[in-house]
């Protein structure tokens, strides 16, 4: 495990804007799970991301659709795990198809799932540091670079 930046946000688009710069080293394959309570920045990050993989569609929040495909040069799978309640509902959505293919994949709520998650991934933990602050941690783990 290697902590790779610890930065505060004072908006959506300065948290957009830190994940479209880590969009620039992602590689196929990548899963970053991501973490932290509701209105934190998840689902800005990933549009950030999104906007950094160069995916041709906007983001929008998954919490209907539960999982979002962007394609791209890089494509984007977009999952969210808020309204699933058990490990049966987890199960059923056949997430873990996304794991195994050539793109991105973002994974809100993720510590409802944090078992299954890959061993080489990267941890996106988003706090509260204010009303309009927001703390991004990004940790990875496993040997990233040698994927």
């Amino acid at each position: 495990m290697k902590q790779l930046l610890l930065i505060d946000s004072f908006s959506s688009d300065e948290t957009e804007i830190v994940a479209a710069e880590l969009a620039s080293v992602l590689r196929p394959g990548d899963v970053l799970a991501l973490y932290g309570p509701l209105g934190s920045g998840k689902t800005a990050f990933v549009k950030g991301l999104a906007a950094g993989l160069k995916c041709s569609l906007p983001v929008r929040s998954p919490s209907f659709s539960l999982i979002n495909e962007y394609p791209g040069p890089l494509p984007l799978y977009h999952i969210d795990f808020y309204r699933l309640e058990n490990e049966a509902e987890i199960a059923d959505l056949g997430w873990t198809e996304y794991l195994s293919l050539d793109g991105v994949v973002a994974i809100e709520w993720a510590e409802r799932v944090k078992k299954q998650l890959p061993e080489i991934r990267y941890d996106i933990y988003l706090s509260f540091l204010g009303p309009d602050i927001r703390r991004l941690e990004i940790i990875a783990h496993g040997d990233i670079g040698n994927r």
